[in-house]
């Protein structure tokens, strides 16, 4: 356990050892019966130890199991249950493959997977059927497996040249590292022999065929070693994880060496990785696989870009971390990169053969590396050139290149040659034209070094050479020069001028690729910006979705679809595509499964990838916080022919959208519960409002009611007084119950208004005469323009909305004081006003009064309910309206301004002529 330096645990590494440990306890155990070459006894120790558990009550589930016709091997396969295979079919045969669907479906304690490097019939899930042992591994099922040391990446070529054979099938080194346990299926190069020649191996004359190439004892005895070594590098490990945490051990293991490889677009870089694969195991050290995309290779070698996707595919499968970066000088960019990082190692490859000549020329990034000053050690490996392996190069081609260079890009860059090589001769041309008696061979040369200048501007560095070599082959054809030069000072002068030349276009080729690289830097800084931009402003989901699709569609011409869970991120989500009216291809079937496989296990799938390539879209998941927000599908492009690196590209797209997805979520969440709480403090409001002002009017009415009932003695009077009560406190039940449900009824989306003309002064007697009881102890006095116009309302709404004003007005002002109703014709429409001389509106409330339930405490006696001024507000925006209140300025009270919009009224009927 890492430790800080006062010798207390470091929390980091806690930290990500709980998170180590917890992920463990997710995933299933995988148990690896590992041996040195078919026969060993793999599969029958596999059963065995199957055989042990079911003994012990575990289930156990043969899923795949190879016996080839042995019969002990086949006697271990009683009493466990069988799962029926898939039937696949392909090129008119039908092939029964591992079903991987119903593995998770039957999910048994224990699955025996046999022949982990065993390749998948085109049509599976996976190519590989260790990626069928993964998926199961990350659903949480324990998986027994068998693995041939010949079949692991890291040996593949170490095979090759003990036995002569090719293995095509491989599985990568991490899957035997991250195996819970291994076990060494061993026996004797002599018994393993002598089981071959019994045909306990391979049947009928294969067992002879074997025996004279792969099954030769000397093949055995280095397979057996080298199967032993990785064991042992394995044990070996385990120690060392052993004792990082335990603190007694510590200090014993661990180096902090770390290695990086230097890769480009070649196939023999393959050699390098795993060398340095072996070397970072022997020093348990961590590597780095790095390329760099220089202009050359961006611009003009697009091939090599499938090489170099190979290469970087191939150290992340053997536990690498690959980086790609951009420069134009890669030893440049490496150096750097490895001091960023501490590296204490870089390796990099010679090749043999005639190039092994021209490493130490000083522009070759091998010479580079090695001249500059580095604090860092270079370990120079000799690389073989591979000519075996013709049918793997066309296959990359076919595979990861297919597009290439277009037929027009290349019918362009020939017409570049041909007018890159037209400059110059019409330079020679020009030069015969004026004549030698003018100008000399400088002067020539000069003319030359203008042209091909111009043309490295244009076209590049090699158009600019070829135009060089025209100009001055064609010199000597027009007869410009009587033959080559001939004394020693001509021939200096030839060099240096042919040698400045050559500098000089260079010099300018290197600046426009330099400016090339620039601006393939600052587009894609660009697109991710707007792209980021575009999304800050947006906060639906359908917005963030439609934003994306068109950055994509304008700066990379890419048509995507996203495909969205219909849940909040979980495991039992289905995955849509979304809008549901998207165009999709027609394997829609094929489209859903790897949707749906790439959203439940977080990676990208589709075609290009290596679960379901045969797909024709390519799956990329927007990373949420347990699962994928969703995924994008994209139908035009395979990540294996992107340059610039474009997957990682892709993915910060992915992470970008990701983001806002997820703040979308968050907003949409922050604000239901916005509104959760508003009518929680509703129903708060509304209970307290109801329990308040109907439980004193109900206790008093009970009251009065049972003294009636029960009380004999009582005079008139007191009889008249206690039914009066009643009447009155009913009333006011009355009126909270009938502005609850006009509250209710004002604010429905189904609330119509029905509008017909009305003098103001109707309705103000209309609604005065319904509170007349609260008025007798205040002068009302009503002022309305004689000009005022009619209004077009609904008139039991309005009178209302007067009630409610006056009601309050009465109830805020001392006994004896007036109120006063205004009406007049303004700019701003018909205004309405009802002033009060009571105590005013508190400061910084003026908007808060009109909220429901909201409550002015009165001088004397209780507040109302909190809902009439409420109605009042509601009446108004009903009628395109709005409400108001201010203090008084010179006096005491408030004053409400209700302001109505104007409307040009019906004309007046004709009248009816007297008789």
């Amino acid at each position: 356990m890492a430790e800080q330096e006062d010798g207390r645990p470091d929390p980091d590494a806690l930290l990500a050892q709980v998170q180590k440990e917890e992920a463990k306890a997710r995933k299933g155990r995988l148990k690896i019966f590992f041996g040195a070459a078919p026969g060993v006894g793999k599969t029958y120790a596999m059963l065995l130890a199957a055989q042990q558990e079911r003994a012990k009550g575990v289930d156990v589930l043969m899923g795949v199991v190879e016996t080839h016709g042995r019969d002990e091997t086949s006697a271990l396969t009683e009493g466990l249950s069988l799962l029926p295979r898939r039937a696949i079919p392909y090129k008119g045969v039908v092939l029964e493959e591992f079903d991987v669907d119903a593995a998770l479906a039957r999910r048994p304690a224990l699955l025996l997977v046999d022949e982990l490097a065993h390749s998948n019939a085109p049509g599976s899930r996976h190519k590989k059927r260790w990626q069928d042992v993964e998926e199961l591994l990350d659903a949480g099922l324990s998986v027994y497996t068998t693995l041939n040391v010949q079949h692991l990446e890291s040996v593949n070529e170490a095979v090759q040249r003990i036995t002569g054979v090719q293995v095509r099938e491989t599985v990568p080194d991490r899957i035997l590292q991250e195996a819970d346990a291994i076990a060494l299926v061993d026996i004797s190069d002599e018994d393993l022999l002598q089981r071959l020649k019994e045909g306990k191996v391979y049947l009928g004359d294969r067992g002879q065929r074997a025996m004279g190439h792969f099954f030769r004892k000397s093949n055995l005895i280095a397979l057996r070693q080298l199967a032993m070594r990785l064991a042992a590098d394995r044990v070996d490990l385990e120690l060392q994880q052993y004792r990082s945490h335990n603190p007694l051990d510590e200090g014993h293991g661990g180096g902090r060496d770390r290695l990086l490889v230097a890769v480009g677009g070649h196939p023999e870089d393959e050699q390098l990785i795993r060398t340095t694969y072996h070397l970072a195991t022997a020093l348990r050290a961590t590597w780095l696989a790095v390329h760099v995309d220089t202009p050359d290779g961006l611009i003009k070698q697009p091939q090599a870009h499938a090489w170099v996707w190979n290469h970087l595919h191939l150290a992340e499968s053997l536990g690498a971390e690959t980086v790609r970066l951009t420069g134009i000088h890669a030893a440049r960019e490496i150096l750097a990169y490895a001091n960023l990082r501490d590296v204490t190692q870089i390796i990099v490859g010679q090749p043999l053969g005639l190039k092994k000549f021209l490493w130490l020329w000083p522009g070759s990034p091998l010479a580079r590396v090695l001249s500059s000053e580095r604090w860092v050690d270079v370990l120079v490996h000799p690389l073989q050139r591979k000519t075996a392996r013709n049918e793997d190069r066309q296959t990359a081609n076919r595979q990861y290149l297919g597009i290439g260079i277009s037929s027009q890009q290349r019918r362009q860059r020939l017409w570049h040659y041909v007018i890159s090589a037209g400059i110059g001769i019409g330079l020679s041309g020009m030069a015969w034209y004026l004549g030698t008696a003018r100008i000399g061979m400088a002067d020539a040369f000069m003319l030359y070094l203008l042209g091909a200048v111009g043309t490295a501007l244009v076209y590049g560095r090699w158009p600019s050479i070829v135009t060089l070599a025209a100009a001055i082959t064609s010199y000597y054809a027009f007869g410009l020069s009587t033959g080559l030069p001939n004394t020693l000072g001509s021939l200096l002068s030839f060099a240096i001028i042919l040698s400045l030349s050559l500098l000089i276009s260079q010099l300018v080729a290197r600046s426009r690729e330099q400016e090339e690289m620039a601006r393939l830097r600052e587009r894609r800084v660009r697109n991710l910006y707007n792209l980021a931009q575009s999304l800050s402003t947006v906060r639906a989901k359908e917005d963030i979705i439609q934003v994306t699709r068109q950055q994509l569609k304008e700066t990379l011409g890419l048509s995507v679809v996203f495909w969205l869970p219909d849940g909040e991120g979980k495991a039992g989500d289905q995955i849509h595509p979304f809008p549901p009216d998207s165009q999709l291809p027609e394997e829609g079937d094929a489209l859903m499964a790897a949707a749906r496989w790439s959203y439940r296990n977080k990676k990208m799938a589709g075609r290009g990838t290596d679960t379901l390539p045969d797909v024709p879209a390519l799956f990329l998941p927007l990373p949420g916080p347990r699962f994928p927000l969703g995924l994008i599908m994209i139908g035009e492009l395979d990540i294996r022919h992107m340059p610039m690196d474009w997957q990682r590209f892709l993915e910060t797209v992915a992470r970008l959208v990701a983001v806002a997805l997820e703040s979308a979520i968050q907003f949409a969440k922050s604000r239901d519960a916005e509104v959760q709480l508003q009518v929680e403090q509703l129903h708060n409001a509304l209970l307290g409002a109801v329990s308040h002002d109907l439980r004193t009017p109900l206790t008093s009415v009970v009251g009065a009611a049972s003294t009636l009932q029960h009380g004999g003695g009582l005079t008139d009077d007191e009889r008249d007084k206690l039914i009066a009560n009643i009447l009155s406190e009913s009333r006011k039940m009355s009126r909270m119950v009938g502005r609850i449900l006009d509250m209710a009824r004002l604010q429905s989306a189904t609330m119509e208004i029905k509008k017909e003309w009305f003098p103001l002064e109707d309705l103000v007697a209309a609604a005065t005469q319904q509170v007349e009881v609260l008025l007798r102890d205040h002068p009302l006095t009503a002022n309305i323009a004689k000009d005022f116009p009619l209004l077009h309302v609904d008139g039991h709404l309005i009178e209302e909305l007067l009630v409610n004003l006056l009601e309050n007005a009465a109830k805020y002002t001392p006994s004896g004081a007036p109120i006063e109703i205004e009406g007049w014709d303004g700019q701003d429409g018909l205004n309405i006003r009802v002033i009060d001389h009571g105590v005013g509106v508190p400061p910084g409330r003026e908007e808060e009064i009109f909220r429901r339930f909201s409550r002015v405490k009165p001088p004397t006696g209780e507040g109302g309910s909190g809902l009439g001024l409420a109605i009042c507000d509601a009446i108004a925006h009903l009628h395109g309206g709005k409400i108001r209140v201010n203090n008084r300025v010179m006096s005491r009270g408030a004053v409400f301004t209700l302001t109505l919009p104007k409307e040009v009224p019906p004309p007046n009927p004709p009248e009816e002529p007297k008789a």
